[in-house]
């Protein structure tokens, strides 16, 4: 079975409400933006890489209006602390 690495408290991550205000979402789907984002980067070849990330594609499957993801990928990939820095999730090691 293939499986990613989840740590608790992942969902409750404070940083989840800033990320929400700067991409104009909720929480909710931020956290179900990023638990994309990590089996995305989990089955990459390049492990941890995001470079196959499609956003209209997660836009459509979690019945978002269209740009909603690409809003939170960009939240997240900005900011002092970014979740995504050059294509891969960070400290994915």
């Amino acid at each position: 079975m293939d499986w990613l690495r989840w740590h608790h408290g992942a969902v409750s991550d404070d940083k989840w409400p800033l990320i929400a205000r700067k991409s104009g979402q909720s929480v909710a789907v931020v956290v179900a933006i990023w638990a994309a984002l990590l089996e995305c980067a989990s089955q990459s070849e390049d492990r941890g890489a995001i470079h196959d990330f499609d956003s209209e594609s997660i836009d459509a499957l979690l019945q978002l209006p269209d740009g909603t993801t690409q809003a939170v990928v960009d939240a997240l990939s900005s900011g002092m602390h970014p979740r995504i820095a050059d294509g891969r999730i960070v400290n994915w090691e």
